[in-house]
């Protein structure tokens, strides 16, 4: 499939240099975005030029819904082909560097669904591939979801998001926090859906994800062998403006929706 060779080829072109500007991340101009806590650097800004500049180069016509500087903006009906960029996915952790997990995602979808997908974390090396019906493969190997059966002995990832965002994600996901057996807090989407789909994490939740967030993680998942709905447990719309998502082996999924309160 010619997408996600393409996807693996911006994937590896652009990560020296971002474990670069990482490197030197105390010299990088950063802004706030929405508040405090939303960071945006130079770097977000750079990689997301030069993956819209690879994929125009290869298919002008496509269209394409990125993080940054405007181009946020869904298609009110899903177009025939369109890619869905995060430069920086955990830029906070990008910035801070004390827990230095972050990923570069890319993904791919036609007539709707998604097709091909790809999640590079330049510090760690590891380059995370799916396509449809393909499976998925972490730096060229086969990957599959975990095989834990239920929630007591589970490693759940739940995204708490902004301070805006807490009292709902208690409310929510404060049973499925007493019952895991171990909890965790990326602070980066790639990491916690990437973290699942290759069974080192059992379960990711967040209560508002965007497509750029997620879709390729949805794909990794998927591929891997995992279930991935909303809160409600339906299928995800990678055209959804935000959605809350809930990814997992497919093993405890039916036991932690039970869990889910809405508030």
């Amino acid at each position: 499939m010619a997408e996600i060779s393409l996807i693996e080829t911006m994937l590896d072109s652009i990560s020296p240099y971002v474990r670069e500007r990482h490197a030197a991340r105390r010299t990088l101009s950063v802004s706030q975005k929405s508040g405090l806590n939303d960071f945006l650097t130079e770097v977000d800004l750079e990689v997301q030029q030069r993956l819209i500049t690879a994929i125009r180069e290869s298919h002008p016509d496509d269209a394409i819904v990125a993080e940054e500087e405007g181009m946020d903006r869904l298609p009110d009906t899903a177009p025939t082909r369109c890619w869905f960029i995060d430069p920086i996915d955990g830029t906070q952790n990008f910035v801070r560097g004390l827990f230095p997990e972050f990923g570069v995602s890319v993904a791919f979808a036609e007539h709707g669904t998604l097709r091909a997908g790809g999640v590079a974390m330049p510090v760690s090396g590891d380059l995370f591939l799916a396509h449809r019906g393909g499976g998925a493969t972490r730096n060229g190997h086969a990957m599959s979801v975990s095989a834990v059966e239920n929630l007591d002995e589970a490693r759940v990832d739940i995204d708490f998001g902004y301070p805006t965002q807490r009292e709902k994600t208690l409310a929510w996901c404060g049973e499925v926090v007493r019952r895991a057996g171990q909890m965790r807090c990326y602070c980066a989407a790639v990491v916690g859906l990437c973290s699942v789909a290759c069974g080192e994490a059992d379960a990711y939740s967040s209560i508002e994800t965007h497509p750029w967030d997620c879709a390729a993680g949805v794909l990794l998942i998927e591929e891997a062998g995992g279930t991935v709905t909303d809160f409600d447990g339906e299928a995800i719309n990678p055209f959804a403006t935000t959605t809350s998502i809930l990814v997992s082996n497919g093993r405890i999924h039916d036991e932690i929706l039970q869990a889910i309160v809405h508030a």
